[in-house]
């Protein structure tokens, strides 16, 4: 490494002369750290313009010509392009500044000079764990001066007191473009060019706020008449408090610049010549398949995706998804999937291994047994566009005398266990599977050639043992051809789990092991994290990875058997999924095929948000939200009659109880690491008291409250010695919502904040003087459910009874104005109550927001003359076409200074909870249509947020990944200040919208179970069938089966047009009797005795909904 150090200033160079990180003090300024076979995902690029078009070139590092010379003060590339000699020195100087010093001799070429650079400025932590989300909260704004465009960088997250900023542009010419993101500067294309698409068309000039911030600088065109000279520059303060409002620090710049003597100095030193070895190529990209190939490949399609007559996806009879290389050049989030070992029907399992894999050529990352932070075997994919190719594990195959590192892929298939790429080459098809063993934490990939030819591969796999590439020490062995990959002991002393290890093995394949020196023309070693195993003359192979967190022998293996493990998942899914599966005949056919899918592509992704806390834009997790888990795996357990997992996972969260405070904290990790949340918001208290109570509903198993488990200590995260019943568990968190309310009423405390994280008050006073409507009616209804549920403590539940009823008067007088339910109350003063997100409200700009509207018609806590003023409300001011927004406008957005709200003031981009379409709240949405029996309303919105097709439901939906859950629709807006002017156009529809962060989110589970139990109208007690359909006249006849009680059922819908009245059920033409439950906003239920399902002679049932 070649390293400069001023001040707190650190600038980290490899070898090759490429960018491995730049940081001050805790901050890292640059988004990735480079390598040696890949260089920087930052450069500076020569353009020349000719006649014929315009060439370019790049300055530094190993993909350029240049000649590396350095001393202790200065990094200088030199070398010629053509007739052009040029020479690029790297200059740090004082206050957090540094320089590229640019000169230039030709004679009579016409040139233009890009500059790149990706921007961390965040805390090192931060960035590591995920650039995506550093990169939201980035703000970049532009100012034009004397020198053309600059760019000023603010991170305004804070970083614990600080605010880091980055300012970047010229001196001694002019930028006249810029961009600020990497999905302009490189394009989608470069997935499939690995040519940044800016060399040729040039900078944007566009503000783009979004997740991959890189900051792009293009100088005006030079005639080069002899010598030309000129910089660019970055300027780096740890914290800049306020708003970014004018382009400052010129005269420091300039007496900076001023102090350099930019000649070139005699006391310089050559650098090592690093060149990639000859046989090493470039990457390879698959052919795109024809038709005919697509037909011989997949004769069987349904759901098939078309883009201007082309194909672009489909699924097949079995399950599974197939995208083809046109898709995945479309979409900005690359087309990935997580695999893991089949969790435990029962128990919570924590020994599992899990792998993400991406279309675009990695075929294990973020590969990890246990815990997805802390026990990574394989790095993380980072960026959306594949630009560092070292990260994960990466395969090269020979062709023609050079090794090329495989990318696109014709198709790309996935089903829930496995990920398969299909590459089409001169003569042949090399198809790469990746898959997971069914009962041992196993992952495998294979190689195969379709018609036996022999090729030599390489693998590279990038170590990380630990939570972040390039931080901890690795121990690789081998012996009896297993490799053993493990922490090094005196960094994992005192660890929770001492054993950890990874074996790998290759069944019956000869192979050879390194690390990256075999791509280096010197044969020497630059990279310590990569391991690369070589084959040679191969037409088939295995690699099995074996996670282990016990120090365990492993012993030779033989080959897995593809076939046999994937029937091993699809008959646990069925299972697990009790049979789902919906049938009709003519036009609503080809919804009920996007349901199907949806509901075992769902229960994929509800399972890995469960049992292997990560996903795709979030790799880190490892932790239960407290909210999360208490959402939807549990809704999904009980709606599947799984209850013996979820009492497990019930003991589990009752068990991470906070002994000091006796609320929950916001999240915490379920195995062996004591690592938890400092802080919790104050609706997440209720959480876990809800699940009990819906638990004991559902199961009738008073016994849980009798079950000792311990708590666990704020401090330490440690749990305590002493164990209570979880009775005492509930009675102390009951305790502390009573402690919350506000003088004189039943209305809980905002606390930390509600179900919006964004809203977070930035006034640390609105903690205990402001109420969240939302969380009143969620306390309603929680402490409500309870009281059904403690009747043999008749004290405590009568208590609970006349809580719940103080909290409806509370909520009915205090918190809804002018049949309007606001937001948010605050309690200014013993007389005074200022509604906010309110018709009344005067501050914020905001008027309504959805949470309390829908929650209180869940909760049943409105009459039907509020809960019909509600929807109006919604369709009038929340609907769009893509779903409904959490409220009538989007916070003020200043700069990304915080005034009123956290978060909501703070994100520059347009996504997550920012977009205000956040898919959670949707289906929350779903639920309060089901209670009202709005049957159109509930299964229109199915769609609405449906990824498979998404473009037939919303028209203004862009294109994205079919089989992955999206937690949010956002409106394609460059920035907040684009967005706050043109929100209208989400109404309209006139504005694009994109799907967000995928999977990690407890609303696959959700979604499944506001589907099932109140859509389909399949629901239990813990003695009884409850059916409930809410489903609009076009599917009558629906044939959904489903197990219930242990039987496979088959029921069957009869729905006439305008149907409200309580449903009957039919066996053999013959009525079944049962018990009408109550609903204040329509007919009721119907509740039949599990007893005399289990009794009926036929699995056939018929549901008559008709007039």
């Amino acid at each position: 490494m070649i390293t400069f150090t001023l001040d707190e200033s650190k600038y980290t160079f490899l070898p090759t002369g490429d960018i491995f990180e730049f940081s001050n003090g805790p901050f890292l300024i640059n988004q990735f750290q480079g390598n040696s076979m890949d260089g920087s995902a930052n450069n500076i690029y020569l353009r020349v313009h000719t006649a014929q078009g315009i060439e370019s070139y790049p300055l530094l590092g190993i993909r350029s010509r240049s000649k590396l010379l350095y001393n202790h003060e200065r990094l200088i590339y030199q070398g010629r392009i053509e007739a052009i000699d040029y020479r690029v020195t790297f200059s740090p100087a004082a206050d957090g500044i540094w320089f590229w010093h640019i000169q230039l001799s030709g004679n009579g070429e016409t040139v233009d000079v890009i500059y790149g650079q990706d921007l961390g400025v965040a805390e090192k932590g931060g960035v590591l764990s995920n650039e995506l989300y550093m990169s939201q909260y980035l703000d970049h704004s532009i100012w034009e001066g004397p020198n053309g465009y600059a760019v000023c960088s603010r991170q305004n997250q804070p970083q614990g007191i600080a605010f880091p900023y980055l300012q970047q542009g010229v001196l001694q010419t002019k930028a006249v473009g810029y961009s600020t993101d990497g999905t302009q500067f490189f394009g989608l294309s470069y997935k499939a060019l690995d040519v940044p698409q800016v060399l040729e068309s040039g900078l944007p000039n566009q503000n783009v706020q979004y997740e991959l911030a890189y900051t792009g600088l293009q100088t005006e065109q030079m005639k080069l008449a002899g010598t030309v000279d000129f910089a660019f520059y970055g300027l780096f303060c740890q914290t800049h408090p306020a708003v970014v409002t004018s382009l400052e620090f010129g005269s420091r710049l300039q007496e900076a610049y001023a102090s350099i003597d930019w000649n070139l100095s005699d006391a310089v030193q050559e650098g090592e010549t690093v060149t990639l070895s000859a046989e090493i190529g470039g990457p390879y990209v698959s052919p795109q398949w024809s038709q005919a190939e697509i037909d011989a490949a997949f004769p069987e399609r349904k759901l098939e995706e078309y883009e201007d007559g082309k194909l672009l996806s489909f699924f097949t009879n079995d399950h599974v998804h197939v995208v083809l290389q046109p898709k995945e050049l479309l979409v900005e989030r690359p087309h990935g999937h997580i695999i893991t070992t089949l969790m435990d029907d029962t128990q919570v399992n924590n020994k599992l291994i899990t792998s993400t894999n991406y279309m675009y050529g990695i075929f294990n990352g973020q590969t990890v047994a246990g815990n997805t932070s802390f026990h990574k075997l394989l790095s993380t994919p980072r960026g959306l566009l594949n630009i560092l190719k070292n990260t994960g594990q990466r395969i090269y195959i020979r062709q023609d005398g050079v090794y090329r590192i495989l990318t696109l892929p014709a198709a790309y298939e996935m089903g829930v266990n496995f990920a398969k790429w299909h590459y089409k080459l001169e003569d042949d098809t090399l198809t790469i599977t990746t898959f997971t063993a069914a009962n041992q934490p196993d992952i495998v990939l294979q190689v195969q050639s379709k018609l036996g030819k022999s090729y030599d591969y390489l693998i590279t796999n990038q170590l990380v043992i630990g939570e972040h590439e390039f931080q901890h020490p690795v121990r690789v062995s081998a012996a009896d051809g297993i490799i053993r990959i493990q922490p090094d002991e005196d960094a994992w002393r005192n660890h929770p789990y001492p054993g950890l290890h990874y074996d790998i093995q290759l069944p019956d394949t000869a192979f050879n092991f390194s690390d990256d020196r075999i791509f280096f023309e010197d044969g020497k070693p630059r990279n310590g994290t990569l391991l690369t195993l070589s084959v040679e003359q191969s037409s088939s192979f295995q690699l099995v990875m074996q996670g282990r967190l016990e120090d365990k022998e492993s012993l030779p293996l033989a080959p897995y058997s593809f076939e046999a493990e994937v029937t091993l998942y699809r008959e646990f899914y069925e299972a697990f999924s009790s049979r789902f599966c919906l049938q009709i005949e003519g036009a609503e056919q080809v919804q009920i095929d996007k349901l199907n899918e949806t509901a075992w592509w769902y229960t994929h992704n509800a399972m890995v948000h469960f049992i292997v806390p990560h996903g795709l834009e979030q790799p880190g997790g490892a932790a239960w939200g407290t909210r999360d888990v208490c959402q939807g795996p549990m809704e999904y357990f009980l709606m599947t009659q799984h209850y013996e997992l979820a009492r497990n996972v019930l003991l589990e969260i009752f068990a991470h109880q906070l002994w000091e405070s006796r609320e929950w904290p916001q999240w915490f990790m379920f195995d062996q690491h004591p690592v938890q949340s400092p802080e919790w918001h104050g609706d997440v208290v209720l959480w876990p008291l809800k699940c009990i109570a819906d638990y004991v509903m559902a199961t009738g198993d008073s016994s849980i409250f009798q079950e000792k488990v311990v708590y666990h200590y704020l401090a330490d995260a440690l749990p305590t010695r002493e164990s209570e019943s979880v009775l005492e568990h509930v009675k102390a968190a009951v305790d502390t919502i009573c402690k919350r309310f506000l003088p004189g009423t039943a209305l809980i405390s905002y606390a930390g904040g509600d179900w919006d994280d964004t809203l977070q008050p930035a006034d640390e006073a609105l903690k205990t003087k402001l109420v969240s409507a939302w969380t009143v009616a969620l306390a309603f209804q929680v402490i409500r459910n309870l009281s059904q549920v403690t009747g043999f403590d008749p004290e405590f539940s009568k208590s609970l009874a006349e809580m719940a009823e103080r909290m409806k008067v509370s909520f009915q007088t205090l918190l809804i104005k002018d049949e309007v339910i606001a937001g948010f109350a605050y309690f200014k003063d013993a007389e005074t109550i200022e509604y906010m997100l309110h018709p009344l409200d005067q501050n914020t700009g905001i008027q309504y927001r959805l949470l309390p509207m829908t929650r209180s018609i869940i909760a049943e806590l409105v009459d039907p003359a509020q809960a019909d003023m509600n929807l109006r409300l919604i369709d009038e001011h929340l609907k769009c076409p893509d779903g409904v927004r959490l409220m009538d406008r989007p916070a003020r957005y200043e700069g990304g200074v915080s005034t009123i709200f956290r978060r909501a003031e703070q994100a520059a981009n347009v996504g997550r909870e920012i977009s205000l379409q956040y898919v959670h709240a949707h289906i929350r949405y779903l639920e309060a249509a089901a209670k009202l029996g709005d049957a159109e309303r509930a299964w229109e919105g199915l769609f609405q947020i449906n990824p498979i097709n998404i473009r037939e439901s919303v028209p203004n939906a862009k294109i994205r990944q079919s089989n992955m859950y999206f937690s949010s629709s956002d409106g394609d807006f460059p920035d907040r200040y684009s967005y706050h002017k043109n929100f209208e156009q989400l109404r309209t529809g006139s504005v694009q919208v994109k799907g967000g962060w995928r999977l990690y989110s407890s609303g696959p589970g959700i979604y499944l179970n506001q589907l099932i139990s109140g859509i389909l109208g399949i629901r239990f007690t813990a003695d009884s069938l409850i059916i409930d359909p809410v489903l609009p006249a076009s599917l009558d006849g629906l044939r959904f089966t489903y197990q219930c009680f242990g039987r496979t059922l088959q029921f069957v819908y009869h729905i006439g047009s305008g149907s409200t009245r309580t449903p009957e059920l039919r066996s053999e033409g013959n009525a079944v009797a049962g018990q009408i439950l109550s609903n204040p906003y329509r007919p009721g239920a119907l509740s039949i005795p599990a007893s005399t399902v289990l009794a009926l002679p036929d699995e056939e049932l018929h549901i008559y909904l008709s007039q």
